[in-house]
């Protein structure tokens, strides 16, 4: 008697529905790794060991955050040049004609350029509220407040502080006893800087190397600016009863201190300077070491085009063949067998 061994309906429907998923599986894999240049499967190409992959996965995410900080503070940085600068301008060439305005102009055109300084040193208040990115960047670490309150706020307080003062020197030790008093004492600090004196907080570009500035409004560098600026705008408020020489004392004072200030300020640039760079190049040793990770990366995980190519087209044939395959049992009779 012949042995008869068939494969149930039910069964092949199963095996072929099997196949497919299979294949399907595979197909979706390989096209996965054709369009990322990735294997699919990463345990399985580097044999279950997975710690190389993971420290170079976590360190590029390291180098991302630094990179990104390092932006951050180039960001900062450049806006607190760009206020320097503004600030600067105004004074740079403002001290040596004071001084030369003291003894050669009249004293109408003296209160009259009074004036014009106190509009220059409202200009200041704007460029020393500078915000960058949604951050006051001479507030310390109070980045979310602007740093000096209202101007016009400023010059009445001023004005008290230098109340009974008459000659040229009370009126300016007045006026610099005012900026550089003592937190607590009523004066710049207290009445008009809205900021801290903690400086902006250090931040981290690189395993070794933070970047911050501690200047602020509140800096000395910029409170001797104002001073100078300051003699002269009260000057201009509140100087219709000074005799022609206490207003040429007061624009001689003026300028001495403006020259000074303009030395201060390029100190201050320059330091700031010397953080944009060591920021740069933090910048490139974080992009250097980034391509390098990337590389090895790439090494240990990146899918071969050509294997893959062929594998894809491989399953590809086998899946049209199992199309075919099905179509014909689909139409297969019982009797075509009798």
């Amino acid at each position: 008697m012949t042995s008869f061994n068939s494969v149930g309906d039910q069964s092949r429907s199963y095996q072929l529905r099997l196949s497919q998923y299979l294949l399907k599986s595979k197909l979706d894999a390989l096209t996965k790794e054709v369009a990322t240049g990735i294997k699919n499967d990463i345990p399985l190409a580097l044999n279950g060991d997975l710690s190389r992959i993971s420290h170079i996965e976590s360190r590029l995410t390291i180098l991302a955050t630094y990179q990104q900080n390092a932006s951050e503070a180039k960001t900062m940085f450049e806006g607190l040049q760009v206020a320097l600068g503004r600030v600067q301008t105004s004074v740079n060439s403002l001290g040596p004609s004071v001084l030369s305005e003291a003894s050669m102009s009249p004293d109408s055109i003296l209160r009259m350029r009074a004036s014009q300084i106190s509009e220059d040193f409202r200009s200041i208040f704007i460029s020393l509220n500078t915000n960058v990115a949604g951050r006051y960047i001479f507030s310390g670490s109070r980045t979310d407040t602007a740093p000096l309150g209202s101007f016009d706020d400023m010059v009445t307080e001023l004005n008290m502080a230098v109340s009974g003062a008459t000659t040229a020197d009370d009126i300016v030790t007045q006026i610099e006893n005012w900026f550089d008093a003592p937190e607590g004492s009523g004066g710049f600090t207290d009445t008009i800087y809205r900021g801290n004196d903690s400086g902006n907080a250090q931040i981290s570009i690189s395993n070794e190397r933070t970047v911050g500035t501690k200047l602020t409004a509140n800096s000395q560098e910029l409170r001797n600016t104002m001073k100078g600026m300051a003699i002269l705008t009260y000057v201009a408020e509140f100087g219709a009863g000074l005799d022609s020489a206490t207003v040429r004392e007061l624009f001689t004072a003026s300028g001495e201190k403006l020259i000074s200030a303009d030395t201060d300020l390029t100190i201050a640039r320059s330091m700031i300077g010397l953080q944009e760079t060591a920021t740069a190049q933090t910048q490139t040793q974080n992009a250097a070491e980034g391509t390098s990770l990337s590389i090895a990366r790439s090494t240990l995980i990146s899918a071969d085009p050509y294997e893959t190519a062929t594998a894809l087209q491989e399953t590809e044939a086998s899946i049209q063949n199992l199309y075919k395959l099905t179509a014909r049992l689909s139409r297969l009779k019982l009797t075509d067998y009798l």
